[in-house]
């Protein structure tokens, strides 16, 4: 009966915790685009990163949360792992899905903006002739991939997850440590 209990609080707290992690992720990221635009500079990139850093931190607070009230504070490292892989799992899915309904509304307006948006950023650096004739061609090609599902949701799955992982392999490594951030009472 405990390790039917400790197996449901498991994939409670990774869907709890994931999902609304990609959802906040991804509606952050399509709220940035709508209301500021396309920008590809590293400072968007930057932006980009921090959200994601920042909402991603909600997995290592699952995994205390579950160290504490469903372990009795004591979680081993490759369970605390799992739990954070799941977690980062249900964010990646929770982002690809809200991006593919986005899409849906929307057709390739993102890939044109996007791949039009880096065309002029060369034009505006002074690439011209060939080279730039060979960066249209690689941005036709984007568009052409992107419109593909099995290019498309994989490439958006990836933009989360690896954060994902890095979090839940540091969270994992510090919660393991009954010690660590212990829960007073």
């Amino acid at each position: 009966m405990t390790t039917t209990r400790s197996a449901l609080g498991f994939w409670k707290t990774a869907a709890l915790y994931g999902v609304p992690t990609g959802l906040l992720i991804i509606c952050m990221m399509v709220g940035s685009m709508t209301f500021f635009g396309f920008h590809s500079g590293a400072s968007a990139k930057a932006v980009g990163f921090l959200i994601m850093f920042v909402i991603l931190s909600l997995i290592f607070f699952g995994i205390k949360r579950f160290r504490d009230i469903d372990q009795g504070g004591v979680i081993k490292f490759s369970k605390a792992l799992l739990l954070g892989l799941s977690m980062s799992l249900f964010a990646g899915i929770a982002y690809v899905l809200i991006w593919e309904i986005y899409i849906g509304f929307t057709g390739d307006s993102f890939v044109i903006h996007y791949t039009d948006h880096l065309i002029a950023e060369k034009e505006a650096k002074g690439v011209s002739g060939e080279a730039l004739a060979n960066f249209v061609t690689k941005m036709e090609e984007m568009k052409a991939n992107y419109a593909k599902p099995g290019f498309r949701i994989p490439l958006t799955f990836f933009e989360i997850f690896p954060m994902g992982f890095l979090i839940t392999l540091f969270s994992a490594l510090i919660l393991h440590t009954p010690k660590f951030w212990a829960r007073k009472g």
